[in-house]
């Protein structure tokens, strides 16, 4: 029996209380924690009218890399304008509050593995904390429908044993993970998908449901479209060890909140910050660069930097217009289409992690926080043909296979995939996408330069890689102010 069949008084399993909100509305910054919002805005506000007239730089989009430029170049003294087209800062980054709990709806795990987000985190005194969630104590298998436990040390070996049967001779194709232009022969394997990468090798059906559940939450999409060449790159950066990787993907986040990054960067930067803000035209010639936003101010600048995921790109009218690369790349959009779901459930569940492969939406369960009375957990997946992370019915039912018997308080979800301004979530590239539209991708046009995590060369999809892609963006920008001096 369903739970709609169930008498509405009677508390059962799985039932979201009536504070429930499972989704978070697609529009930046519509319904979520409309006091965060507030305070961002006042906080921010400070910011704005700094300089008059023009500009040496404009920057569209405040998340990490736009943030970052803009310090890097506030610090040479250019007079920076930030354009952010949503009502908050951070782009695909954002703390907010969750069931009362500060919490990252977007992007939120770092780790000294990454060098350039650490570097800031020491640059302005941040402070990490640890999700239980990454060292589990106890978990579980979706395997066949049946739910097995299994020790979350005995599932780790299998999944760096399954990475490296993955690999196999490409375990060694990025020789130098932060460079991969160093060595660009492994471009000829970009026409292989995990799913057909999994067909070729022989995995125990555990070992390849616990790699399947991996590759689905990290390529937040389909397998069938995921290159297998970034994954081997997420490996690599890793020196070829899973559990360094998946700490570097799982367990450590910034105690203040990445939004204390953001608005570090932004302070330090001294940039005139507009929000709601969204840019309509670029138009640039041998004198400088004219952005148009939509509602219809016109902004001039010696240079441009543009810090917004590629997926949107094509929502500017750009003139003359971008690489054919760019493009077709925004046209094609990259693989990253899941979701981030949190749950809060009764009782103390501990330090637990559930798996399930493909075909299943919600591939990972993980504990966010553990209390005496209630417990929060992540729900990593994507959306598969009939499911649809609006129907909590639905939601509740794909939980329930790796979280039976759990009594959920709440649930709540961010849809980034109809969020105008990310059109998606974090950046995996399809297959062929690297070898066709990356050199193009990544260049600079006349006076625009690209940043965004989207482009980065070691950390992509990642805030690591935002940054990096920042700090490129402020240098590759400077030099051009001064050469067209």
């Amino acid at each position: 029996m369903s739970t709609n069949d169930k008498d509405p008084e009677q508390k059962t399993p799985l039932q979201l209380s009536r504070r429930s909100t499972l989704l978070g509305m697609a529009l930046g910054a519509t319904t979520l924690a409309a006091s965060s919002l507030v305070r961002a805005a006042a906080s921010d506000n400070s910011k704005t009218s700094q300089h008059k007239g023009a500009y040496d730089v404009i920057i569209i989009g405040a998340g990490m890399a736009g943030s970052t430029a803009a310090r890097e170049l506030g610090a040479q003294g250019k007079k920076c304008l930030v354009l952010e087209a949503r009502n908050r800062l951070g782009g695909r980054t954002w703390t907010a509050d969750i069931f009362g709990q500060q919490s990252e709806v977007g992007g939120q795990w770092v780790h000294w593995y990454q060098p350039h987000v650490w570097a800031e985190l020491k640059r302005y005194g941040l402070e990490i904390d640890e999700t239980p969630g990454a060292n589990p104590t106890y978990g579980t298998v979706l395997i066949n429908n049946e739910l097995k436990n299994v020790d979350p040390a005995d599932s780790f070996a299998m999944l760096d044993k399954g990475m490296k049967v993955f690999c196999g001779d490409l375990i060694n194709a990025f020789p130098r993970p932060y460079d991969p232009n160093f060595d660009l022969s492994f471009l000829k394997h970009d026409d292989i998908s995990i799913a057909q990468r999994l067909k070729q090798i022989d995995l125990d059906i555990t070992t390849h449901t616990i790699l399947e559940s991996f590759f689905a939450t990290a390529v937040s999409g389909s397998l069938e479209t995921a290159g297998m060449l970034d994954q081997i790159h997420w490996y690599a950066r890793a020196d070829n060890d899973m559990g360094r990787l998946l700490r570097a993907c799982t367990q450590y986040y910034i105690k203040s909140g990445t939004s204390s990054l953001i608005n570090s960067m932004l302070d330090e930067s001294k940039a005139d910050v507009r929000k709601s803000m969204p840019v309509r035209k670029v138009e640039q010639n041998a004198s400088g660069v004219t952005v148009t936003t939509q509602s219809g101010e016109v902004f001039k600048a010696s240079a441009c930097v543009v810090a917004m995921p590629m997926n949107c790109w094509n929502d500017i009218e750009w003139s003359p217009a971008l690489l054919p690369g760019k493009v077709a790349a925004s046209k094609e959009r990259h693989v990253g289409a899941g979701f981030k779901l949190k749950i809060k459930v009764k009782g103390n569940k501990g330090a637990y992690q559930s798996l399930a492969g493909v075909g299943h939406p919600v591939n990972m369960v993980y504990t966010d926080h553990f209390y005496d009375d209630h417990t929060t957990l992540f729900c990593m997946g994507y959306p598969t043909p009939g499911f649809d992370y609006n129907n909590k019915d639905l939601v509740l039912k794909e939980v329930e296979k790796l979280l039976p018997d759990a009594e959920v308080l709440d649930t709540f979800a961010y849809d980034w995939n109809n969020d105008p301004y990310s059109k998606g979530s974090w950046c995996d590239y399809k297959v062929g996408m690297w070898s066709k539209y990356g050199a193009d991708m990544r260049k600079t046009e006349g006076r625009i330069v690209f940043a965004g995590s989207d482009v980065a060369d070691g950390w992509r999809g990642f805030i690591d890689g935002a940054i990096e892609t920042g700090l490129r963006a402020g240098r590759v920008t400077s030099e051009l102010l001064t050469s067209k001096a």
